[in-house]
């Protein structure tokens, strides 16, 4: 991308983080609303913080804005800037950022991992504003479910991954790998279904939107609703290809809910770590599971095809729901 497009890249990311930020005061910004989610200044700086290390080769608060320092848990009880400080560090950062990117165009990959960190964090915020209560920006919840059957997806080679400068290292290197026929359902597992899985399970669970797909499921909660459905929860493998050959029969695949598959997060064969370690590599092993698709508030630069999203079984916090499969 030439340095004007990269500039129009970083400037769409940071209309998303002050869109939402905007309407909400001080006092929430700088609450902690729950002991899995870092206090939203917290993030704000942070943002600023990677921004300023990866794109100009140092940062002010090294220590304090490291993810991999503080636990989120600890994050709130930190001696944090306050709003307009975040405000002002971010600010400043960009507009050294601005100067520098007919240089850094050369390190697309770089620019592209900053752009996409800070639309994560916009989500991974929007998640702390609904655990608040807080205003979150339009739509606010995932659209209705209207699909119903399931897709044969036939056997076959199929290309998983991809080799795009926008690409993560853990998407990459784009690899070709065989998978088994298998059906997937057209639609997203909806309130209704689910509470009539909860109800059978003896489980507590209220929605009044019962169109809408379920949402805020993990992936225990997904895996065991699968198993009573007489069906379970596809491959990475068989979501990526299903996406990819027969995406316009799946509804809602982004845009929704992120969907749990029954894969661990892993490297593919011929992984290497870039820029660092800590991005994807000290998250692989069976710990983590892969989740596939976006959701409502994932940015359409994030949510594609072959981006993979990780997260512990237990999570519920985030926007994560159900589509099933099944031996063909």
């Amino acid at each position: 991308m030439s340095p004007s497009e990269l500039a129009a890249e970083l400037a769409h990311a940071r209309r998303r983080t002050e869109s939402l930020l905007e309407p909400l005061s001080d006092e929430q910004l700088t609450r902690q609303v729950s002991s899995l989610q870092s206090p939203l200044v917290w993030d704000l700086a942070h943002i600023a913080h990677f921004e300023e290390l990866w794109l100009l080769g140092s940062s002010r608060h090294d220590g304090l804005y490291d993810a991999s320092a503080h636990a989120r848990a600890e994050r709130g009880a930190l001696e944090m800037l306050s709003p307009v400080e975040a405000r002002s560090y971010a600010s400043d950062v960009r507009a050294r950022v601005l100067e520098r990117l007919p240089e850094l165009a050369a390190e697309e990959p770089l620019v592209a991992m900053v752009v996409q960190h800070e639309l994560q964090h916009g989500e991974t915020m929007t998640q702390t504003a609904v655990l608040g209560g807080y205003p979150v920006p339009a739509p606010g919840r995932p659209p209705d479910v209207t699909a119903s059957g399931d897709v044969l997806v036939e056997a076959g080679p199929f290309t998983i991954g991809s080799d795009d400068p926008w690409a993560y290292d853990n998407e990459r290197p784009a690899q070709v790998v065989d998978v088994a026929a298998f059906r997937i359902d057209r639609a997203l597992v909806t309130n209704a279904e689910y509470a009539a899985f909860a109800d059978d399970a003896g489980l507590p669970w209220q929605h009044s939107s019962t169109r809408a797909p379920v949402e805020h499921v993990s992936f225990t909660d997904a895996a065991a609703y699968a198993a009573w459905a007489g069906k379970r929860l596809p491959t990475e493998a068989e979501w990526e290809k299903a996406a990819t050959t027969a995406g316009n029969e799946l509804e809602h695949l982004r845009g929704a809910v992120w969907q749990w598959t029954s894969s661990s997060f892993g490297g593919y064969p011929g992984f290497t770590a870039y820029p660092y370690a800590e991005y994807s590599e000290v998250f692989f092993g069976d710990a983590y599971k892969v989740l596939r698709g976006g959701s409502w508030c994932t940015d359409p630069l994030v949510a594609r095809l072959t981006f993979r999203n990780w997260d512990l079984p237990e999570r519920r916090q985030i926007f994560s729901g159900i589509r099933c499969a099944r031996d063909a």
